[in-house]
């Protein structure tokens, strides 16, 4: 009984490892009343999964660039496919959408966001 159970807990685990390999890597920077900063690392194929921006001032800095497809949730949009450098910088719209690196590399991005003051 024992030699049946290990297999199948293992392919379990592995199944889960591959399922997080398309999810990218969320690392909060700073956080506080004022400011997010957050790192996000996609490798090739991950994305960010449907997610909400909530403030409106959004600045992105690539560290390593590479090919996205910024997914909008409102299915009528088209996605938008961006091409960015390394060291390239953007100001973004708040928005709710998916992030999917669609090239050959891996991306790292440094978000900041500022909150705005109620």
């Amino acid at each position: 009984m024992k030699l049946i159970i290990i297999p199948i807990i293992l392919l379990f685990f592995s199944i889960t490892s591959l399922a997080d390999d398309k999810r990218g890597k969320r690392e909060v920077l700073l956080d506080n009343s004022s400011v997010e900063v957050v790192r996000l690392t996609y490798p090739v194929g991950a994305e960010s999964g449907m997610h909400t921006h909530k403030h409106p001032n959004r600045v992105v800095y690539f560290v390593k660039g590479g090919k996205l497809a910024l997914i909008p949730e409102d299915k009528k949009h088209q996605s938008t496919v961006i091409n960015v450098a390394d060291g390239q910088t953007l100001f973004l719209p708040a928005t709710t959408h998916n992030v999917k690196n669609i090239g050959h590399t891996k991306i790292i991005i440094v978000e900041t966001e500022i909150k705005s003051s109620k």
